[in-house]
């Protein structure tokens, strides 16, 4: 493979979108177009995340083992348990959105200001997930039709640091969408 200086992304900056479940992705041109200001229409900014704490898009499981016949030892290679992908970060904004996504209800409290959380944390409120990434004039895009956003740990505090709120979005299959699409990774093509 060739070197390709302009693939070699920094993420100095980026943005967190949420929107209804199976929300179509943007086009590889609008992520190179992505305007800060303006964002996606039908997509939500969900605010601050931690800039010491990037997103981490990680996977469990994807298990695999070789399995032999007894006229060949290692015949064919299986997986023994499928890989889940998901992506974590902290949040750093304490709102009614965050704290819906981290306690997995909205808020039923009729009182401003008030978040009431009823039950124990369920599994999450459902959501599909864009992220995008810039560097410069470089904008890369990860869209996800359909996520499970809940909490990924317990909210810490220190007297010397911002508070976080961390934040699992486990991804899942919805109809006949991909499970999830990067966008404008260059591939050497003028996109606009």
């Amino acid at each position: 493979m060739a070197l390709n200086d302009a693939a070699v992304v920094t993420p100095a900056v980026g943005y967190i979108y949420v929107a209804a479940v199976d929300t179509a992705s943007p086009t590889p041109a609008q992520i190179e177009a992505f305007d800060p200001t303006t964002g996606f229409v039908g997509w939500t900014q969900l605010g601050h995340t931690s800039r010491d704490d990037l997103p981490v898009f990680g996977f469990d499981g994807g298990e695999t083992e070789t399995r032999g016949t007894w006229q060949n030892a290692s015949f064919k290679r299986v997986t023994t348990e499928v890989a889940a992908d998901f992506i974590t970060f902290n949040a750093l904004q304490l709102d009614e959105q965050i704290l819906s996504f981290y306690y997995g209800e909205t808020n039923p409290g009729s009182v401003v200001g008030k978040f009431d959380v009823n039950n124990a944390a369920t599994a999450g409120i459902d959501t599909a997930l864009l992220i995008v990434i810039v560097d410069g004039n470089t904008h890369v895009g990860f869209h996800a039709s359909k996520v499970t956003m809940g909490r990924e740990d317990s909210i810490e505090l220190a007297v010397d640091e911002f508070a976080a709120v961390p934040l699992r979005a486990d991804i899942l299959k919805s109809g006949s969408n991909p499970l999830f699409s990067w966008l404008s990774y260059d591939t050497g093509v003028n996109l606009t």
